[in-house]
């Protein structure tokens, strides 16, 4: 019954989240469980195999989640879903142990690419991952026999930090005078440290757009003297920390 309990207000308390305005910068004390948020109660393999979502993720009789086809990530002790970000991607694992009050990562490792110049790490932003919870263990006769767990299939970004996918990163304006295109991305709430920019399918000694990132703002530069007049947008890609967009920058009539 202690169980039962414990999941009835962790549920009640995703339903009354539920009613909150869940987009960009929403305050994540008071929705660590946003609208969407699934409650499950998932048995082992012996006591019916539940699976979370539409994945393979399941729990085995030794108290581990498995998934055969997708990496798995224990981000440790958290508070809710919206507590939980992104792993660095660098130890994945198909079996993690289960434990009450952690939050778990699941996605697709075809969704991860590495930034050249940094080697590091970093998910598409319009992929989708499994950012799931561990309320308590289900039991009988003093047995674990599963789990209540919260999940929510969702965007890595849950931030948004950084420009959709596809989309128009910048549009860069002439300057005759300086003999040059010019044009500025701000990212709200990111670091230049965490930042990193890359050009896709380009090698960088034949790339003629120049880049400077200070503080949130990256500013993009290209010489009219380097522009072959044919090429009138460039793809980018941006990495924020292990979440990275793909877009356009547009050079403006």
């Amino acid at each position: 019954m202690k169980t039962n309990r414990t999941l009835l207000r962790a549920l009640l308390l995703c339903l009354c989240t539920a009613f909150l305005t869940t987009g960009c910068g929403d305050d994540e004390e008071t929705n660590l469980f946003p609208e969407g948020t699934a409650a499950l109660r998932m048995m082992n393999e012996s006591n019916g195999k539940t699976i979370l979502g539409n994945s393979d993720l399941y729990i085995t009789d030794g108290g581990n989640f498995y998934s055969e086809q997708f990496p798995l990530f224990d981000m440790g002790e958290k508070r809710g879903l919206s507590d939980i970000g992104m792993p660095d991607f660098i130890n994945m694992s198909h079996e993690v142990a289960v434990n009450p009050k952690h939050g778990y990562l699941l996605c697709d490792s075809r969704d991860i690419t590495t930034f050249s110049g940094s080697q590091t790490y970093a998910i598409a932003r319009n992929s989708r991952v499994y950012r799931f919870y561990v309320d308590s263990w289900i039991q009988e006769n003093g047995k674990n026999i599963g789990a209540n767990v919260f999940f929510l299939l969702g965007n890595p970004d849950k931030d948004c930090v950084l420009p959709e996918w596809d989309s128009t990163i910048a549009v860069l304006n002439p300057n005759w005078e300086k003999g040059e295109f010019t044009g500025s991305l701000t990212l709200p709430g990111a670091r230049a440290e965490d930042l990193e920019v890359e050009f896709p399918n380009r090698q960088t000694e034949d790339m003629p757009m120049q880049y400077d990132i200070t503080g949130n703002v990256i500013t993009f530069r290209l010489d009219q003297a380097e522009w072959d007049y044919i090429t009138k947008t460039f793809r980018i890609r941006i990495r924020h920390k292990h979440i990275y967009t793909e877009g356009i920058l547009q050079l403006a009539d």
